[in-house]
């Protein structure tokens, strides 16, 4: 049965021994014996003071905490002025959403009217990142909207406001083929460019900026710097992340 307590002891202990054998000299100064003897000697200290655990742990917490702030600065620095990605307002707005989203998240559609309401009340950027995940369609519906963004941006968001409607859309072939001439592009252009492979190779890098930021799923959105994981369901919430 898994035991916390173990676990954070053993960590204290191990990160405690290292601290003691970097302050006192080189690890190939110690023989096994040596190391073993200390280790002993720190796992009796961390028993008799727990309080050590608590403190190892938030330690390791912080500088976890701390990595990822870092990995977000680095990642909405790219995605902000990242010409491959559909996004409405200005790069350099007061404020910004970055929403990783799926075609078909029914909690990224509820926040579609919010954003756009958001758009008309605050100076702000909304970069929209398609991560498909959850399911098979979802990467045929990423691609597809990929290619009709590099060749129209107009007709793109059209067809993003298509597919982000509430409720569960037809996405076989010739449905996502009618939908591409709605909006106002051909979908043998469409072909064409997901052809060419760039539109598959851009996914891929949405994919490569959600990894490196651990997102675990859709929605996540990344609002004026920080990181709000699940759905925002309400437009006060929403106020409340950009005020």
């Amino acid at each position: 049965m898994f035991n916390l307590n173990k676990l954070c002891k053993a960590i204290a202990t191990s990160v405690l021994a290292v601290s003691m054998l970097s302050s006192i000299a080189t690890a190939d100064v110690f023989d096994d014996k040596s190391k073993a003897e200390i280790e002993k000697i720190v796992d009796e200290y961390v028993s008799n003071h727990p309080e050590v655990i608590i403190k190892a742990m938030k330690k390791l917490e912080a500088q976890e905490m701390a990595k990822q702030q870092a990995a977000i600065s680095d990642t909405v620095s790219l995605l902000r002025s990242n010409k491959d990605l559909p996004s409405v307002g200005k790069s350099d707005a007061k404020h910004f959403i970055i929403d990783f989203y799926d075609f078909n998240c029914g909690y990224c559609k509820v926040m579609e009217p919010l954003f756009e309401k958001a758009l008309k009340d605050y100076d702000l950027q909304i970069v929209y990142v398609n991560i498909p995940v959850i399911k098979d369609e979802s990467k045929q519906l990423a691609v597809v909207g990929q290619a009709i963004f590099n060749l129209d941006q107009k007709a793109y968001f059209k067809f993003h406001k298509h597919y982000m409607q509430p409720g569960h859309l037809p996405m076989d072939t010739d449905a996502i083929k009618a939908s591409v001439e709605d909006s106002g592009i051909s979908w043998d252009k469409v072909v064409k460019e997901m052809e060419s492979g760039r539109p598959q190779k851009q996914i891929g890098m949405n994919i490569k900026y959600s990894a490196d930021l651990k997102v675990a799923g859709t929605p996540y959105l990344i609002i004026d710097g920080h990181e709000v994981r699940g759905a925002i369901t309400n437009y006060n919430r929403l106020k409340a992340e950009l005020d």
